[in-house]
């Protein structure tokens, strides 16, 4: 196992892709890389009996600061957490992965892998068989398969398959004093008081009480999944490394639908679009795998990459369909013409299909390149709300948005939206040049999130909470406290308690500490 103890070393680990939370170089003494779980209980142990307090790493693809040590101690990093041994019952597969050999174990009858934590989603990719794969698909294909189960990930197919949690069966976690636990679904679930109780491997019975507050009926991955009767596991995907590191994920492979094909259909005024996207939405049984949305100004940053796009386009719905269904071809078709798209790109074939990924993923990085060359920041949103607020939420987007561009006239970008629109989840964009900027999109940031609790949606449909924090009435408080308030969250902290009643593990996501 390597240890990096060296500040240049520890650099990379002190913030991660949203770059707002930074951890003092000096208050991390060093960055472990396990390459099995014998190596994760070691360490863990150790730093128990030192009660050094411990952040795990993924890919560092997060965007709400989940990963940053700000209380200091040690980091571990999961990056070479790639290999199996072999096991009865499943095949070995080994592949080359971004970070080395990789392995992972398929199940004899195909219908299930375990797969390490470490590997990314690309590795995943390369290392199925041809015909089986992983349907969640973050944007970010560097980031790894246990950080996806950290928080829940999900991304453009999420409207046809579902987030993360639908797909994983079984879980193997280590918990900061070493002790591990093997959970598979179905075994542990709550009783009618809302209490489970459950067993490490050693013997040691744990008792929790799930949450008591009610979560959005939407897309969600804010805070603890709750829900009566529910299964344990579904506690710990997207629990944000709150009780453990994850050694193991057991997965349920998919069959691939058949042949994908995509289409990006473009249009001259933005509510034809969504008129576009709540027709296929009523299509999803017939294979509309995904729907993605893009306004004017996100279709001008990728012109210069696309320069096909046509002048005076207002937005584009993007989307992924199966042919299971023969006749989708000609209902597509037909739809494009019924709302009025002046032009579409149709890829009906693998190459075709990968070159409009491109298309589809080429935002974020051209939005990247743009906040550094004119040395701004970007403050995103994540909420999605129910079926019938999406109107209402899209008209005060471009409402604040305005509002935003009135009170910093400049040329430029001052916003944009794209995203997940099957799931009426939109990322919408503050794109900022100044700190008076950064200051009005923070306050205009928070009147969003009011505004879509208020509509009965989540604050946080994807990406988690984090170490995220607000704003109001001059007093900051975590971010998570709007939707559950101060209630909910020392809930949350009771819950890790039990888990981790030392306090070592990821201090500060979801909850601050000083709610324990």
């Amino acid at each position: 196992m390597d240890i990096k103890v060296k500040k240049e070393e520890i650099l990379d680990y002190l913030t991660d892709e949203a770059n707002i939370h930074h951890a003092p170089a000096d208050s991390v003494s060093a960055v472990y890389f396990p390459k099995n779980e014998e190596d994760i209980i070691q360490i863990m142990k150790d730093a128990s009996s030192s009660k050094t307090r411990i952040s795990t790493s993924g890919a560092g693809t997060g965007i709400t600061g989940s990963r940053v040590p700000l209380h200091g101690g040690i980091v571990i990093s999961m990056e070479r957490m790639i290999q199996f041994r072999p096991r009865e019952g499943y095949d070995l597969i080994e592949f080359q992965a971004m970070a080395g050999n990789a392995s992972l174990l398929l199940s004899n009858d195909r219908k299930t892998a375990i797969v390490p934590p470490g590997l990314t989603l690309i590795d995943l990719d390369n290392g199925l068989p041809y015909d089986l794969f992983h349907p969640p698909d973050p944007t970010e294909r560097t980031s790894q398969i246990g950080g996806n189960v950290a928080t829940n990930a999900s991304g453009a197919r999420g409207f046809y398959y579902g987030s993360t949690r639908n797909r994983i069966t079984g879980l193997r976690m280590i918990l900061a004093s070493g002790e591990v636990i093997r959970i598979r679904r179905g075994e542990y679930l709550a009783d009618n008081e809302g209490m489970i109780q459950f067993k490490t491997e050693a013997g040691k019975t744990l008792s929790i009480k799930i949450p008591d507050y009610e979560m959005p009926n939407v897309k969600n991955a804010a805070g603890l999944y709750s829900q009566p009767g529910m299964d344990l596991v579904d506690l710990l995907i997207g629990s944000e490394g709150l009780f453990g590191i994850f050694a193991e994920i057991e997965i349920v492979m998919e069959e691939l639908p058949g042949q994908i094909f995509s289409d990006v259909a473009f249009f001259d005024d933005e509510k034809k679009a969504t008129s576009l996207a709540n027709n296929l939405r009523l299509l999803k049984a017939r294979g509309v795998l995904s729907i993605e949305f893009f306004n004017s100004t996100a279709l001008d940053f990728i012109r210069e990459e696309f320069p096909a796009i046509k002048e005076g386009v207002k937005a584009a719905i993007f989307m992924e369909l199966s042919t299971l269904d023969p006749e989708m071809t000609s209902v597509l078709s037909s739809l494009l013409k019924k709302h009025g798209s002046v032009e579409d790109w149709f890829a009906g074939n693998r190459i075709d299909n990968m070159a409009m990924k491109e298309f589809r993923h080429a935002l974020p990085d051209k939005l990247n390149t743009y906040l550094r060359q004119h040395d701004s920041y970007k403050m995103g949103t994540d909420f999605a709300v129910p079926p019938e607020a999406f109107p209402d939420i899209m008209a005060y987007y471009h409402e604040i948005g305005e509002r935003f561009k009135s009170q910093h006239p400049r040329d430029g970008v001052h916003y944009t939206m794209m995203g997940h629109i099957g799931d009426h989840h939109v990322h919408f964009n503050f794109i900022t040049h100044t700190k008076e900027e950064q200051a009005s999109a923070k306050s205009l940031y928070l009147k969003l999130a009011q505004k879509a609790i208020e509509l009965g949606g989540t604050i946080s449909a994807e990406h988690g909470v984090g170490k995220k924090t607000v704003l109001i009435e001059g007093r900051e408080i975590p971010y998570l406290e709007l939707m559950y308030g101060k209630a909910g969250l020392q809930q949350i902290a009771e819950i890790k308690k039990i888990f981790d009643p030392d306090l070592l593990l990821n201090l500060g996501n979801m909850v601050p500490i000083e709610y324990y």
